[in-house]
């Protein structure tokens, strides 16, 4: 069963989500747009963190189960395949009904 979720709908509930994470996790988490794919890159880009705070907030994201690695992209700065990571909508869904 599919809901027409709202975008302010979604972005409520990472905020929930989010209570229990440190304030880098949350700005990570909300540079993120649901069903966009993102390389650590852009995160960091996005986040103005440098390379090596991105990656520990990713993993650990990762970890929590809100950030989840769907494959490959090509990094837009070095064109090289690199992890596409994306927001996991599957449990924000079930979340939401």
């Amino acid at each position: 069963m599919k809901h027409d979720t709202a975008e302010t709908s979604r972005r409520a509930y990472y905020q929930i989500a989010q209570t229990d994470l440190c304030a880098s996790e949350r700005k990570v988490l909300s540079a993120m747009e649901v069903g966009q794919l993102y390389t650590r890159r852009q995160l960091e880009a996005l986040t103005g963190f440098r390379s090596g705070p991105v990656c520990g907030r990713v993993h650990a994201l990762i970890e929590k189960g809100l950030i989840e690695v769907v494959g490959e992209k090509l990094c837009p700065e070095s064109g090289r395949p690199v992890e596409a990571l994306r927001l996991v909508a599957q449990q924000l869904e079930l979340a939401l009904t």
